[in-house]
């Protein structure tokens, strides 16, 4: 007896590659000839930018650098400071990898840290959290019907509805903005440092397209004309994108990440104040991802003929849309000095792992003899799920993190307040699908880690 199945095709991207690896790279920077000896180090900003992506048989090259600054105070208690550029070059090897597969990457500048060699010498040091995926496009096959030439074939079918990637697109774009000094100008109209973050406002599907809105927060410290004490402003340059999703079916979610390939601030002065000219390059990727629905053959048998079912595990599953939830943590900073003036305050993502994600706290504080210095705490945010399967955490929001009352020797982080925004999608099995997905009106069940499918086949 011939069998002929009745298959439904889709087409979908399969993720091939999933890992996640941390990268520590250093480099000696000489104090430049025009600055006086080092003193004492004050802080170390910084922001890591993408240069290159590229895929190769069984393997991928990630470079880039971080663009950093070192604080720092001369003898006489003057702050100084002078640009480091750290390159960075990370090799991932996987057999699943190829020139074909198209990369979602996250990059996380997890700690920069820089130590005095000698009063003309400093050694700084930068550790990256790299989570890089790539997908490759293929087809998802269903059966949904077995025919014969000969002897009726009795089937049972149960309805599936998954989803799957249906697109993974990749676009560069620029964002620019003039923003104005508040507090004063700078002197000699330069910056002594600055760093810079991306976050997300919203990532949806629209018309289907992926809409991708965020902005660049730009933190930066600088000396007024005359004044020994640094003055830290925060700059927000907002961005938004569409990425295209081509896909046969309409695409209904989206897991997105933007990454820095550039940074370039300028300022300038003018009768009416001094202004900072910010100018973004970014690289925005996106997964998204669609719902199929299909009627699917799960068991079958025959009067005549004895039927060998073959059972096939594909990577799909139905998922719940991300749920934002709000952490706390609290930690003691302690210190020497007996009184201390909190002149800026700042909380960052600085990695993410599976049970919650690290915040790095930094306060710019001035002794009583106006010596300034940088207290740093790092804290962490415990993910906790209720067991029933893993979770991911897809980006964090900041709000109003420190709040630092003052102390004699300790500044606490307290509670009020502190929090951080998280999406996560919630999983069943041993891996994890996750989207950005926040429609709050729509409910489906929890990741399945894969849907299990039998395909009835000829007689043994």
């Amino acid at each position: 007896m011939e069998l002929q199945l009745g298959k439904q095709e889709h087409r979908m991207y399969t993720r091939v590659f999933d890992r996640t690896e941390e990268e520590t790279c250093s480099v000696d920077a000489v104090v430049p000839d025009a600055l006086g000896d080092l003193s004492a180090l004050v802080v170390t900003e910084g922001t890591f930018c993408l240069w290159n992506l590229a895929f190769s048989d069984k393997s991928a090259q990630i470079e880039g650098c971080v663009a950093a600054d070192v604080v720092y105070t001369e003898e006489n208690g003057a702050l100084r400071s002078f640009p480091v550029e750290l390159p960075v070059k990370v090799h991932m090897s996987g057999d699943t990898l190829s020139e074909d597969v198209r990369p979602w990457l996250r990059c996380t500048l997890a700690a920069l840290d820089a130590r005095a060699v000698n009063s003309r010498k400093v050694r700084v040091t930068a550790r990256l959290s790299l989570c890089l995926r790539a997908y490759r496009e293929t087809e998802l096959t269903l059966t949904e019907r077995i025919e014969s030439d000969g002897g009726a074939v009795f089937t049972h079918t149960e309805p599936l509805c998954v989803h799957v990637p249906l697109a993974v697109e990749e676009q560069t774009f620029t964002a620019t903005q003039m923003h104005r000094f508040t507090a004063g100008q700078p002197e000699t109209d330069r910056l002594l440092c600055h760093t810079e973050s991306v976050l997300f406002d919203e990532v949806r599907i629209a018309d289907g397209r992926a809409v991708v809105q965020g902005r660049v927060r730009a933190s930066v410290s600088y000396l007024q004309q005359g004044q020994s004490c640094p003055v830290v402003e925060t700059f927000e340059t907002p961005f938004s994108q569409l990425l295209d999703c081509p896909a046969d079916a309409e695409p209904c979610m989206v897991q997105a990440s933007v990454s820095l390939t550039a940074a370039y601030l300028n300022v300038s002065t003018a009768a009416d104040g001094a202004t900072l000219e910010a100018e973004y390059h970014l690289v925005a990727q996106a997964v998204c991802f669609g719902e199929v629905a299909a009627e699917c053959v799960t068991d079958a048998y025959c009067n005549t003929a004895q039927l060998q079912l073959e059972c096939e595990t594909i990577p799909a599953g139905t998922v719940q849309p991300a749920e934002p939830l709000h952490l706390a943590v609290e930690g003691v900073i302690a210190c020497d000095a007996a009184a201390l003036t909190v002149r800026a305050q700042r909380a960052e993502l600085c990695g993410a792992a599976a049970d919650g994600c690290d915040v790095l706290v930094h306060l710019l504080v001035t002794d009583a003899e106006q010596r300034v210095s940088c207290l740093e705490k790092r804290l962490h945010l415990p993910l906790e799920t209720d067991g029933s399967g893993r979770a991911e955490l897809l980006y964090a929001l900041p709000d109003n993190l420190v709040k630092v009352p003052v102390g004699s020797s300790e500044y606490y982080i307290g509670k009020d307040r502190q929090n951080f925004n998280y999406n996560i999608v919630k999983t069943e099995g041993n891996d994890t699908y996750v989207t950005v997905f926040s429609c709050a009106q729509r409910s489906r069940s929890a990741w399945c880690g894969f849907a299990r499918l039998r395909s009835g086949r000829s007689p043994a």
